[in-house]
């Protein structure tokens, strides 16, 4: 039933309840606000959830997701949410669990692929690449496609195969599929990056920080292509940037490899190398 039907029906119903006797009409508008709140507590946590991880309060994201699937009445859409605020502060089986209980039962296209997704990124965390491969190829092959299986499939195969004429076609493809992804953008300009193809990886690069992106990997990733084209300043710049970005369980660059480079394009400046 459509949400306009249903508010139409319950106006209809305390309209002709209160004509009929006031103390009905007050008993079934009490009835329906508890059945409303009741209702609607997970959607009501999980904004809750929402704003604290859009403000990078990852504990309190996962307290209120949290409420939110112990209700036992949560959707698919939030429990899967829980699983990547999971995810991201490290309660990697715990996140895991959750997808995996989700895949025990049929489940509506767009849940399970985003189901499968998470469970990859489990996998990944916990050192299975392969497996997390596997997985994620089996839903490309089985026709789910969409900008997250594009990123995090390319992703993970810049990380088994960085080289691979098979690794650059598929990051090909999903910038052909999505040019203005975030994370496909990022895994295209690696690709050009361990190719040799510097400019190619700069453009890419350029246009992934015109965003003022929050998240290390652009600004790290833009440093290396400075250091490489011997645009030492540049690369400082952006190495510093980094110190206003997020960092997580789910950030794959470390604090010692941004030290590394910081030290190696220092040096660098310093001899005009």
């Amino acid at each position: 039933m459509n949400t306009l039907l249903t508010a139409v029906i319950i106006g209809a119903g305390l309209f002709f309840t209160y004509r009929w006797n006031i103390f009905a009409g007050l008993a079934l508008s009490v009835f329906l606000l508890v059945y409303g709140v009741y209702h609607f507590m997970p959607q009501i946590y999980r904004s809750k959830g929402a704003k604290c991880f859009s403000d990078a309060d990852y504990a309190g994201a996962k307290k209120w997701y949290g409420k939110a699937v112990e209700t036992g009445r949560a959707k698919g859409d939030i429990k899967i949410e829980y699983s990547y605020v999971l995810l991201r502060t490290g309660d990697v089986d715990a996140a895991e669990q959750i997808v995996d209980n989700m895949l025990c039962y049929k489940l509506k296209p767009q849940y399970k692929g985003r189901a499968v997704i998470q469970r990859c990124m489990c996998y990944y965390k916990k050192g299975n690449i392969d497996e997390a491969i596997a997985d994620a190829e089996e839903l490309y092959n089985d026709g789910f496609k969409n900008t997250m299986l594009y990123g995090m499939l390319g992703f993970f195969k810049l990380v088994k195969a960085p080289k691979a004429q098979e690794t650059f076609d598929f990051c090909t493809e999903a910038i052909s599929f999505a040019p203005d992804d975030r994370d496909i953008m990022d895994n295209m300009l690696i690709c050009y990056y361990n190719r040799g193809e510097y400019d190619k990886a700069k453009e890419i690069s350029d246009k992934v920080l015109e965003k003022q992106p929050k998240f290390v990997e652009a600004w790290y990733h833009g440093a290396q292509i400075d250091n490489k084209l011997r645009r030492y300043d540049d690369a400082l710049e952006k190495l510093e940037r980094i110190n206003e970005c997020n960092r997580s369980f789910m950030t794959t660059v470390s604090e010692s490899e941004v030290e590394d480079l910081r030290a190696e394009v220092t040096a660098k400046r310093k001899a005009r190398i």
